[in-house]
């Protein structure tokens, strides 16, 4: 029981008892000034203080910070109350308060030694350590946006599952919204009617913590999570009495583990949480929340992997799971879990989607096996049905590939290789109707093989909801194959919201092939919504206290360097600048942009980049004719933390920020020497000699003069 005394203090009410504990706690105890520690906001928020007979002990404030979100601040506790539990009272006071008043979410500034205090009260640390004042901070949020649903999940290592809730409704609905977030993907059904077009969703994150010391580049860095969930109107789909909802959850991104990217280790177990609102003509509202009362069972997909595709019988799928009047009373009870410690937003960005059909071309038919061809190299999946009257448990064994071999038969080494696989297999269930596809992965190439009865229907050609917005034509039919080539090599390595390095062999977001054509994406789709999204997979990726960037964003693994792929956290933002005139993400990444020069600096000798993280790969250039990399990685990295550096001097003037701007020239400066005493003839003009592209690299820099733009011409103009 709390036997100390509360009070609450209303804006513009004397808080001056609040005012004597932080006089006592962050001035004299924590040498914060007056004037950095009391501010405007003390007049507009709502304070709470503690009592100990009639002496202040505890305080802490609330700020409406508008749309949902309130801000805790400025909580204190004496020292010699310490111990007992009165921190942790005024916390949750706080949010109870801000709760009252219609929270859905709640922020908070801790001093980063406390950042383990906030999580034991449910804060999520998120983004950047930062200094206020003299003392280092840390953002932390608490989310409500699924306060009071339970989080669902079927059985450990479950590869997929479903799910359904049976509700009742009342008369004159006037809206109703479902919120639901699967970790893994998910389709969703109300009423037997699937209620979006959306796939692959919601889109890959960070999702959780897990040890990245463990893969086989150790990474100590310190991540920022965040998982998306979706909200749909559900209006139309619900009516008057009982209703269902059913829910498909598979493994998707979150859950797969049989792909070990260096060494990286399955996120979790996949997971459910749903909140549907119902609003009635008379103003009523009705609550349905994930909880006990859902009701679990096996999914027709036995194996799902978004690397290698599916098995699935479907003789396993229940008839009518997902409609009202199903018999669910065998299904099993859910397992509940804790909620995921990580940041929970809405998604916003654009979900995949099937943007067109193709119809597949027979190769090869030879007795029940067939090799078909797409036409074009895509991502996606070919759909395929069974002859009428088949028999059940007829199987059909499918595999894609980019290329065939000569006798017709499919090539898989560009895709991966025979360990990687792009292959599905279907039990027929014997309805002639039944259509077959995988549900929580995609695959790409273009040709495909059958090995059964079914035939394709059609393939369904799959990447995020984005369109070309360009046009190009011109009187060099290679600069037209070119271009559309492009338009067609980046549409379907887009998934998730992710931009990728391929969409077979690897499926991951590496920051060095998404900055390099970040330009040229902006430039010819519609991708703002795609990069708003991917920025943030980039920041989140960043170590919280050092500012390294990791190669992928989500982090999944994978190799590379310092400079051509980290330097994705300045690049992208001024690129989207450049493209949208949008200065906000310039004001929200500039302290990435300066943690990351100031990693970069600290990874160099003599001011070239020289290193990156111990165990770890610091490749320079990447992808060179024949395989053959003859540039030092140095000269490219330090190439990378000069042009950064300039990024954010640019970005600094431009946002009126001028706080690292000696910090930026000096860097900027130091490394323009060293490249030139390191790398630079003065007989010539060239950098080391001109090998490969080591002049277009400094040259980009403006650096050299006329002789090494003209060597670069002469060079190339031989080819």
């Amino acid at each position: 029981m709390f036997e100390y005394e509360v009070k609450w203090i209303t804006p513009g009410e004397d808080y001056s008892d609040a005012k004597k504990v932080r006089l006592r706690v962050f001035v004299h105890e924590q040498n914060y000034s007056e004037a950095e520690e009391f501010d405007v906001l003390d007049d507009v928020a709502e304070h709470l203080v503690i009592y100990d007979k009639g002496r202040e002990i505890a305080c802490g404030r609330i700020l409406d910070k508008g749309n949902g979100v309130y801000k805790l601040g400025r909580i204190a506790v004496d020292k010699e109350y310490r111990g007992r539990g009165i921190g942790e009272k005024v916390v949750n006071l706080l949010a109870e308060r801000a709760e009252e008043k219609g929270a859905v979410r709640l922020i908070l500034g801790a001093q980063t030694y406390a950042v383990p205090f906030y999580e034991k009260c449910g804060f999520v640390p998120y983004g950047l350590e930062y200094m206020d004042g003299h003392i280092p901070h840390v953002d932390m949020a608490k989310c409500l946006d699924f306060k009071g649903c339970q989080w669902l999940m079927f059985r450990k290592n479950a590869e997929a599952f479903l799910a359904r809730k049976s509700f009742n409704a009342g008369q004159k609905i006037k809206s109703a919204s479902l919120r639901v977030c699967t970790l893994g993907f998910g389709e969703f059904y109300v009423n037997g009617e699937r209620i979006t077009e959306d796939l692959n969703v919601p889109a890959w994150t960070n999702y959780e913590y897990r040890d990245l010391s463990k893969i086989n580049m150790p990474i100590y860095d310190t991540l920022t999570h965040r998982i998306y969930y979706l909200e749909y109107d559900i209006t139309p789909y619900i009516k008057e009495g009982e209703n269902a909802l059913g829910v498909h959850v598979g493994n998707g991104f979150y859950g797969q583990h049989e792909s070990r990217n260096e060494g990286f280790t399955r996120c979790g177990d996949i997971k459910l949480a749903f909140l549907i609102n119902i609003t009635y003509e008379n103003g009523e509202t009705e609550r349905i929340v994930s909880d006990s009362s859902v009701r679990m069972n096996e999914s027709f997909v036995l194996k799902t992997n978004i690397y290698f595709g599916e098995i699935q019988n479907l003789r396993k799928e229940p008839e009518g799971w997902n409609n009202v009047g199903f018999d669910d009373s065998d299904w099993y009870e859910p397992v509940v879990v804790a909620a995921p410690k990580s940041i929970l937003e809405k998604q916003v960005c654009p979900a995949d989607r099937a943007v067109r059909t193709i119809k597949p071309i027979l190769l090869i038919k030879k007795g029940d096996y067939a090799v078909y061809d797409i036409g074009e190299n895509v991502a996606g999946y070919p759909v395929l049905k069974f002859p009428p009257k088949s028999r059940i448990n007829e199987t059909a064994f499918l595999r894609v590939s980019e290329e065939i071999n000569e006798d017709g038969t499919l090539n898989f080494y560009s895709a991966g290789g025979t360990h990687r696989l792009q292959q599905d297999f279907y039990i027929h269930n014997g309805k002639d109707e039944s259509l077959y596809y995988p549900r929580f992965t995609w695959h790409a190439g273009r040709y495909f093989e059958i090995i059964g009865a079914a035939e394709p229907v059609e393939f369904r050609v799959i990447h995020t909801n984005i369109e070309n917005t360009s046009e190009f034509y011109s009187s060099d039919e290679l600069l037209n194959w070119y271009y559309e080539a492009y338009i067609r090599t980046q549409l379907n390595n887009i998934h998730c919201c992710v931009p990728s390095d391929c969409p077979h062999r690897e499926r991951l977001g590496y920051t060095g092939d998404g900055q390099i054509a970040s330009g040229a994406c902006m430039t010819t789709l519609s991708s703002k919504e795609m990069y708003q999204k991917w920025m943030r997979d980039i920041a989140d990726s960043q170590d919280r206290f050092g500012g390294h960037v990791q190669h992928t964003a989500p982090f999944y693994g994978g190799g590379g360097g310092p400079g051509g792929w980290g330097g994705a956290i300045a690049i992208v933002p001024y690129n989207f600048y450049r493209y949208f005139g949008d200065k906000n993400v310039l004001e929200e990444y500039y302290p990435n942009m300066v943690k990351y020069v100031q990693y970069m600096v600290s990874r160099s000798e003599n001011n070239l980049v020289v290193r990156e993280e111990e165990g770890g790969w610091c490749l320079g250039d990447w992808c060179t004719p024949h395989n053959k990399i003859e540039i030092p990685e140095p000269f490219v990295n330090t190439y990378y933390l000069i042009k950064c550096a300039r990024i954010a001097l640019e970005t600094s003037k431009i946002i009126g920020i001028d706080a690292d701007n000696e910090y930026l020239n000096k860097v900027i400066r130091d490394c323009t020497e060293a490249l030139y005493d390191a790398y630079y003839s003065p007989e010539t003009g060239s950098f080391l000699e001109g090998i490969q592209g080591a002049d277009a690299f400094a040259y980009d820099l403006g650096l050299g003069d006329e002789r090494t733009l003209q060597n670069i011409v002469s060079k190339y103009s031989a080819l």
